[in-house]
């Protein structure tokens, strides 16, 4: 809990910069404005700082267990056979509260684990901005599990990856291997992803597909658009309870795909399937028809094209 003093002087702190800002603004040539010594507890300052950098070796295929809750995770991949983990924190303007909880890298019995405790009960005043992201460098064929954290980014891995936070976007490129990734509020994003089972889902945020190869897809939100391009699927299903799906299949599909919207219309390759909106279904088959896949909306039109190359 802040106290009243240094509120107070936080506030002195935010008052007397807008005015000098406002005083330059009016007075060119005047030069920067000049700020009281902060009270305790309060910065104002820019730039960034490492609060962790620790390297753990490993070997080639480690198992790395990610709970770091609200914090925000870059993941690459190098060929040396260890984890590195640093942090870093950005702040910007005027930040007061309490310290940041320690992220902290400890080896397993069979690999690492990274983590940091919650941030509850740390109240923070910003008039500016601040934030802080933990960036780990993982061998390509690590299996990498989140089960906490912020907006999570991972790239270049060669294993299953697996991801579920509770908010927040998530961004996975550049994948051979499984995923199972979640969030309940926010984007999810896949990019040249290619697996033997392929899992999205998000309560509240719009996916993202692109160059996705899958025996089985499953990707689904509960309010959000669908944008897809470049999905070779064999079995699978696309869905929203609220939002528009754009669907583009790859030549080397092999599905019978069935089109739903319970309140919108269908368009298969430029050619509208549906006059009007409401409640309509249609069927297109891919190749010999192999699998089946499905594609629906609760509410929103379905348009479906064919023919592009993964």
């Amino acid at each position: 809990m802040i106290s009243r003093s240094t509120l107070i002087g936080a506030l002195v702190v935010v008052e007397l910069a807008i005015v000098g800002l406002a005083a330059r603004a009016v007075g060119a040539g005047a030069g920067p404005p000049s700020y009281p010594a902060p009270a305790r507890n309060v910065a104002w300052s820019g730039g960034s700082s490492a609060l962790l950098d620790r390297t753990i070796p490993t070997g080639p295929s480690p198992v790395v267990v990610v709970d770091v809750h609200d914090v925000d995770v870059t993941i690459e991949t190098a060929a040396a056979p260890s984890v590195r983990a640093y942090d870093t924190t950005q702040r910007w303007g005027f930040v007061s509260g309490g310290s940041l909880p320690a992220v902290t890298l400890e080896r397993t019995a069979d690999g690492v684990r990274v983590s940091a405790p919650e941030n509850a009960g740390t109240v923070r005043l910003v008039f500016g901005g601040w934030g802080r992201r933990l960036h780990l460098t993982v061998p390509p064929t690590a299996q990498v599990r989140v089960v906490s954290g912020g907006s999570i980014d991972a790239s270049g891995l060669r294993a299953p990856f697996v991801a579920h936070v509770a908010d927040d976007s998530i961004s996975v490129r550049d994948q051979r291997g499984d995923v199972d990734v979640s969030t309940n509020d926010g984007r999810i994003e896949l990019d040249d992803v290619q697996g033997g089972r392929i899992e999205a889902s998000t309560n509240d945020g719009r996916l993202v597909l692109t160059q996705i190869v899958a025996n089985q897809l499953d990707a689904s939100t509960d309010d959000g658009r669908i944008q897809a391009h470049d999905i070779r699927a064999v079995d699978g299903t696309v869905s929203t309870k609220n939002g528009r799906v754009t669907m583009g299949f790859a030549d080397g599909s092999d599905a019978v795909v069935t089109l739903h919207t319970a309140d919108g219309k269908i368009t298969v390759n430029g050619i509208a399937r549906s006059d009007s909106d409401g409640d309509h279904a249609q069927t297109v088959q891919l190749g010999s028809g192999r699998g089946h896949f499905a594609v629906s909306t609760g509410d929103g039109s379905i348009t479906v094209t064919q023919g592009a190359t993964v």
